[in-house]
């Protein structure tokens, strides 16, 4: 009885802290959030993924900031999203939400919030992902796109065999990305029947879980630490996972055995790089194994859903598909002769297309937050108090009216005007400042020859039905820390010499 009245006494107490002396108490937003972090929760698991969706109504009740959890912040406003992100090096990422989200993989730098060890591991990343790096390693992109079309012609030329193009598209940035960074693919998706093998399906079906895994962080430690048997017994889904841990352990072991092996592969590795440190301790095994997961999984999702995005577009709009070919076409005549990433990123139209697309895609929906420092100076011309997580969505950069007009249209157009300047900012499908994603120049790369081939070399029809998807705009998406859609849309190709 005592206990009771105790944790009555200390959460009502926490309860009117939180409401009327915390120094948040100032900022509109609803009382939930002001109370509990459950608040969150409620709008990640039970409405499935619409905690984006819920803080966009808010903020057209509220205003530019809203209190969107006991000691967090949201911003709509360009400032604010560039103080945070762009010029924030006063702040540093929220530790409880990056740990839980990545709790897959504690060893990899995605949760490194500590700016100098970030630092130091992108340090010895960054030289496979320059842009001479992914020039020279360009040959391995064009190889998996040539399988792709093969597959395509091949395959799923009628509209009784069109293809789902987020699967088809998934398939191929995870094949480009392990490829690319272990010189062989752990999963040989294109070679799978459907264009997906079991461990991305099992991957891809895990994410949906991404939440519980965020709200209860304790789960994925548990899962880890029982026996294989139990965990697919209880979870089928999460072999997956295993599979692709299994095979990272595996060439991680081969390689610190014998480090011979770098020598041979068919191209410098990541392990290349992680495994001969010049000023820093080598990284641990599990570190290494929690670092390749990391990059297939992140290499793979910004791409492949933009790639996804921009055929949908490129075929629903005549206009916008003609004007692509015709451009495709004036200057690589022969369609059977590769044309390179650096030729085809000198076309302007087939760039202001590439950028749309990535303004439609996004990148990371979820807000990432970040924590203000003592020394922070103001966010959006406001001083907010040391400790206060703040944080904004690249969605309301990208839909901001006042950079993009109509931003719910999707239109190459904007960006074929003189001075570009402005919306060019506002692009963050990539994020900004110093934790802006290492694989910026591959994905870059991947985009240019994965549109230049697929609009140049065939010739696709969408195929409508009552379950086609009718737009990608962002009030259709739900968060998955990157976006999700329900429905989807299938291709074929039409006409075949």
């Amino acid at each position: 009885m005592y206990y009771l009245l105790f944790l009555y006494f200390a959460f009502s107490s926490l309860f009117v802290y939180r409401l009327f002396f915390h120094p948040l108490r100032k900022y509109p937003g609803p009382i939930l959030a002001a109370l509990t972090g459950w608040y969150e929760a409620y709008y990640n698991i039970v409405k499935g993924g619409g905690l984006v969706a819920e803080i966009e109504r808010l903020h057209k009740l509220h205003g530019p900031v809203v209190r969107v959890g006991p000691n967090t912040l949201h911003f709509n406003d360009r400032q604010a999203y560039h103080d945070i992100y762009t010029h924030g090096s006063t702040l540093v990422k929220e530790r409880e939400f990056y740990s839980a989200i990545g709790a897959h993989a504690p060893q990899g730098s995605l949760i490194f919030c500590d700016p100098e060890v970030s630092k130091q591991r992108r340090g010895l990343l960054q030289p496979l992902f320059s842009r001479k790096a992914v020039m020279s390693l360009e040959y391995t992109i064009q190889q998996k796109i040539d399988k792709l079309l093969a597959i395509l012609k091949s395959n799923y030329n009628s509209s009784s065999t069109a293809v789902s193009m987020a699967v088809a598209y998934r398939a191929l940035t995870t094949d480009i990305i392990t490829s690319y960074c272990f010189a062989e693919s752990a999963t040989n998706n294109l070679e799978s029947p459907g264009l997906c093998h079991p461990i991305l399906q099992g991957i891809q079906e895990a994410t949906r879980m991404l939440w519980f895994q965020r709200h209860f962080p304790f789960l994925i430690p548990f899962v880890l630490n029982v026996p294989q048997k139990l965990i697919l017994w209880l979870s089928p889904k999460f072999e997956g996972h295993l599979k692709m841990k299994a095979g990272f352990e595996r060439q991680i072991d081969c390689v610190i055995n014998d480090p011979e092996t770098l020598s041979i592969a068919e191209h410098e590795t990541v392990f290349y790089h992680l495994l001969e440190p010049k000023d820093q301790e080598r990284p641990s095994r599990a570190s290494l194994v929690d670092e390749a997961f990391i990059l297939v999984i992140a290499g793979s999702d910004t791409v492949g859903n933009a790639c996804n995005i921009g055929s949908f577009y490129a075929l629903k709009y005549p206009s916008i598909h003609s004007k692509l070919k015709k451009e495709l076409e004036e200057v690589w005549v022969d369609a059977d002769r590769p044309m390179s990433y650096t030729a085809l990123e000198k076309l302007p139209y087939l760039t202001a297309f590439i950028k749309e697309v990535l303004r439609f895609s996004i990148g990371i929906v979820h807000p990432l937050p970040r924590v203000v420092g003592p020394s922070t100076p103001k966010i959006g011309g406001l001083k907010i108090p040391s400790g206060t997580i703040v944080e904004m969505s690249t969605m309301f950069l990208h839909m901001n009216p006042e950079v993009f007009p109509d931003p719910h249209t999707f239109n190459p157009d904007r960006w074929l005007v003189e001075d570009t300047n402005q919306m060019m900012l506002d692009l963050a499908p990539f994020s900004k400042g110093p934790r802006m994603c290492l694989g910026l120049n591959l994905a870059w790369c991947e985009l240019y020859l994965i549109f230049g081939n697929i609009l140049r070399r065939l010739d696709l029809k969408l195929l409508v039905t009552d379950d086609t998807i009718n737009s990608f705009a962002s009030d259709n998406c739900v968060d998955y820390l990157v976006p999700r859609w329900e429905k989807e849309y299938r291709l074929f190709v039409q006409n075949i010499a």
